[in-house]
């Protein structure tokens, strides 16, 4: 269930919800046939919207990677927008607007059984049991969002190895601490807080909260590329870096000082250029030397 994709399950439960005599495996009849029906449209609805927005995608950034060169994580961005809106489009005309209820309803499930297990496992989580669940359940267009921005990613350096292999080239390395993206974002970076301090809708809300989830996230990135650039310079290995970050997650330190240490080096990284800055000392050092 943790690797399966919702549409994989969703669509052949629904399916069996609908035809399959009970849920048995011996094919008994059970009484609870009247309210099969109703769930099975509800699953089958969120599953068949998911796939849709996954075909979508693809197609849209495949077509954006051969119509225009730019940077990947542009072509992925524009492909995500562009899913969005159309997936938006279909369900509302499709399914109507209690669509978008089943699909908030289904991520507080996955949510609600996620927490479950980690209460069971950690009783000491239970004190964030309803936030997190609570938190999944505003952010699931923006934790969409990021699950198809690394799917994209991953795609793309796959298919560059595998081009690379196949024309016997050695493809262009793409490093993790080169990663960058536009100064721009920033800006869902304020808009996150304003409507934390403003008093606005809830549809304004969720909009705002779900941008500063994945503006927040980007800076994340951007702050530990930074991190593993002046690593690299001061000679710390990466297995090093690798172990400090496990030790800090079994600590559950990210959530209070790595997470947003990590964001604010990211975010100021916008006027203070550290990778440009140490690249310019490096060589600044170098030119002394000769």
């Amino acid at each position: 269930m943790l690797w399966a994709h919702p549409s994989l399950v969703g669509l052949p439960c629904a399916v069996l919800l609908i035809l399959a005599p009970g849920g048995s495996e011996d094919g008994t009849h059970d009484r609870g046939s009247t309210w099969r029906q109703p769930i099975a449209a509800m699953i089958g609805a969120v599953s068949l919207a998911l796939l849709t927005y996954i075909v979508l995608a693809t197609a849209a950034f495949v077509s954006f990677v051969l119509l225009e060169p730019a940077p990947i994580l542009r072509q992925a961005f524009r492909a995500i927008v562009a899913a969005g809106l159309a997936s938006a489009v279909l369900i509302q005309a499709i399914w109507g607007s209690e669509a978008w209820g089943a699909l908030g309803w289904e991520a507080t499930r996955q949510a609600s059984i996620t927490m479950r297990t980690i209460v069971e496992v950690a009783p000491d989580a239970f004190p964030i049991y309803e936030p997190m669940v609570r938190f999944v359940s505003l952010t699931w267009p923006g934790m969409l969002a990021l699950q198809t921005l690394a799917g994209l990613a991953l795609a793309w350096q796959l298919y560059r190895r595998v081009a690379a292999l196949a024309s016997t080239e050695s493809a262009p390395a793409t490093r993790f601490r080169d990663f960058y993206m536009g100064d721009g974002w920033v800006w869902g970076i304020v808009a996150w807080l304003g409507v934390l301090i403003l008093p606005v809708s809830s549809f304004v809300q969720v909009a705002g909260t779900n941008l500063g989830l994945v503006a927040s996230t980007l800076y994340v990135l951007r702050g530990a590329a930074i991190v593993v650039t002046f690593a690299e310079a001061f000679g710390i290995s990466a297995l090093t870096l690798v172990i400090v970050a496990a030790v800090a997650a079994a600590l559950a330190v990210p959530l209070v000082f790595v997470l947003p240490g990590l964001c604010t080096l990211g975010i100021t990284d916008t006027w203070y250029q550290y990778r440009r800055r140490l690249a310019e000392a490096r060589e600044r050092q170098r030119s002394n030397t000769t």
